[in-house]
């Protein structure tokens, strides 16, 4: 019994020898990706937010995060947030948090909305939904975010 405690204690110590060994991967920011996506490679905090729910309090949430983000780094926050799936809801121009979301624009937060997920709303509704005018058209929101994240954004799911 002792025997076998000892190989354990020694394998646990090899593996983390073995860990300790691997480089740490730091976040790192591609400035001219960044500009690519119309981001701002100046700010030193890059942010999408995910959104993929219909529900109001969901969206009230995302909004709030981005609200919070602006009060907590001002400039240095380079925010978008990518509805996609029924999250695309948020960016119609009948969405009563649409006049938030057009404040949050004018401090800087970028909205985009998912091409797929307004051709299912669409497909669905029976008519196509006007989006709120700050958002941009993106072909696929998940490509949108993880083109962000491959730049250098933190991806954040309130």
């Amino acid at each position: 019994m002792k025997k076998i405690r000892l190989l354990q204690s020694a394998f646990v110590l090899f593996m983390l020898g073995l860990l300790s060994a691997l480089p740490v991967q730091a976040q790192t920011v591609d400035a001219k990706a960044i500009d690519a996506l119309g981001g701002n490679s100046l700010a030193n905090h890059h942010i999408v937010l995910q959104e993929t729910d219909s529900d109001l309090q969901r969206q009230t949430l995302v909004l709030n995060v981005a609200s919070n983000l602006i009060n907590a780094y001002g400039d240095n926050a380079d925010i978008e947030i990518v509805g996609f799936g029924p999250g695309i809801s948020l960016l119609f121009a009948n969405n009563e948090h649409a006049k938030r979301i057009e404040s949050l624009a004018q401090q800087g937060v970028r909205f985009s909305a998912c091409m797929n997920s307004l051709a299912k709303a669409t497909e669905r509704l029976g008519y196509e939904p006007k989006l709120n005018p700050v958002a941009k058209k993106v072909p696929a929101g998940i490509v949108r975010i993880i083109d962000l994240v491959d730049a250098g954004y933190i991806l954040v799911r309130p």
